[in-house]
């Protein structure tokens, strides 16, 4: 029984610290005043790599790997970005409603790509406990 319950707080601490992690990237100080643009996949390619390195840190910070099973710690690879990137579209749905120039769908991308990268590298890079 220790072992379960010790295994579910591995899991959800791996998965509040990719999820909740890129979220300090995506709140711009000031407010927008102009349209977010359309076409974002070259600052995807920027998050994705910003999120690599990102995660790359956090192995000199953090070395091991929270999730000790290598099944969890695919799913986590796989689910962490989806869970950050609603978050955030959840998020700017809300400020949307006061700021017609932020585009939720930008924010989801944003933090789907950042996640991303720092799920892949810790996931290539964290030891394996």
């Amino acid at each position: 029984m220790e072992e379960i319950i010790a295994l579910s707080i591995q899991v959800i601490a791996e998965l509040v610290l990719n999820v909740i992690g890129p979220h300090p990237f995506d709140f711009p100080i000031r407010k927008r005043t102009d349209e977010e643009p359309k076409v974002i996949w070259p600052a995807n390619i920027r998050w994705f790599a910003i999120g690599g390195g990102i995660g790359w840190l956090s192995t000199v910070f953090i070395p091991a790997s929270l999730l000790p099973v290598m099944l969890l710690r695919a799913l986590n690879l796989l689910v962490a970005p989806f869970l950050s990137g609603y978050l955030s579209l959840l998020i700017a749905r809300q400020r949307a409603k006061s700021n017609p120039f932020i585009r939720p769908r930008n924010h989801f991308w944003r933090a789907f790509w950042l996640t991303a990268g720092l799920a892949t590298l810790r996931f290539a890079y964290a030891a394996r406990t």
